[in-house]
């Protein structure tokens, strides 16, 4: 059925996207291009707001070069497999810096 489908998919993302995210966040030395997220004064004043939005830049990035598109465009398994790796990556990243 299509829930089926949709659940493979949804599980073939996250696996695909988690084996790209260890291999980016343990190589620190080939950091993904993109948006910086804030300035390094920004990064003191509000860490929480800056360690979320770096977490949303770089699942967001990940995620559009692994699919070839914006994630959601193929459907909304992709769109909240990429939601689920950012919300993940929020929690294990940036609990130490948010209350």
């Amino acid at each position: 059925s299509s829930s089926r489908m949709n659940s493979a998919l949804s599980l073939a993302l996250l696996t695909a996207f988690s084996s790209i995210l260890v291999t980016v966040w343990c190589n620190p030395a080939k950091p993904l291009e993109g948006p910086v997220s804030c300035s390094l004064e920004e990064y003191r004043e509000m860490p929480c707001v800056c360690c979320k939005k770096n977490c949303w830049y770089t699942i967001a990035s990940v995620a559009t070069h692994e699919l070839g598109h914006m994630p959601g465009e193929a459907g909304e398994a992709e769109a909240m497999a990429t939601l689920r790796l950012i919300r993940a990556c929020m929690i294990t990243d940036c609990g130490e810096v948010c209350p």
